[in-house]
């Protein structure tokens, strides 16, 4: 049982030693035959991209939160001035004052 474990691993190993060199074999032989130059300015344009949109979505789904915040915010602090203001029927600066 032990030789044929190790007989299955050992193959697998092969198998996988075998795909890692034509993988890059096939990649040197593209490099060989492509300029590296367009393909390392393309890769740098893409990353490039995919960095600027993701600032883009975190900064932007922090700004909505923020704003959503501070909405509520607002909101509570109008509860609050409204419930603390019992019958206001005139603005403070029309009001009679409590000197006279």
């Amino acid at each position: 049982m032990l030789v044929t474990l190790l007989s299955q691993s050992m193959t697998v190993i092969c198998l996988f030693v075998f795909g890692a060199v034509l993988l890059v074999g096939s990649i040197g032989a593209f490099l060989l035959y492509i300029p590296f130059l367009p393909i390392a300015i393309v890769v740098v344009i893409l990353l490039g991209m995919a960095l600027t949109f993701l600032i883009g979505a975190r900064v932007g789904g922090t700004q909505v939160l923020r704003l959503h915040l501070i909405k509520q915010r607002i909101r509570r602090l109008r509860l609050r001035r409204n419930a603390g203001s019992k019958d206001v029927t005139s603005p403070p600066a029309l009001a009679p004052s409590l000197d006279e």
